[in-house]
């Protein structure tokens, strides 16, 4: 069982997360943006989203407003540099 879960094709979430990287803070932007909205979700919960155990619509859309602010600002500051560095 365990060798098969090792082999389960990552989420479409778990792709945006790993795409962003290990230096990222969307999960914790995604907490921060409900608790905002008066919802309280773990980090726990979070992550249950990402990996496809849990499909709460509320998380999942936090999550994926978090992740496209993310690839935004990562990519004005690629935009800024490049105008900077020229």
């Amino acid at each position: 069982m365990d060798m098969e879960q090792n082999t389960k094709e990552p989420t479409e979430l778990q792709k945006v997360l790993d795409k962003l990287g290990p230096r990222q803070t969307v999960v914790k932007d995604a907490i921060a943006a409900l608790a905002t909205q008066g919802i309280k979700v773990s980090k726990s919960a979070m992550y249950q989203v990402v990996t496809g155990r849990s499909a709460r619509r509320e998380l999942v859309e936090a999550f994926l407003v978090a992740a496209e602010a993310e690839a935004e600002r990562r990519e004005l500051v690629k935009q800024r540099a490049a105008k900077l560095a020229s």
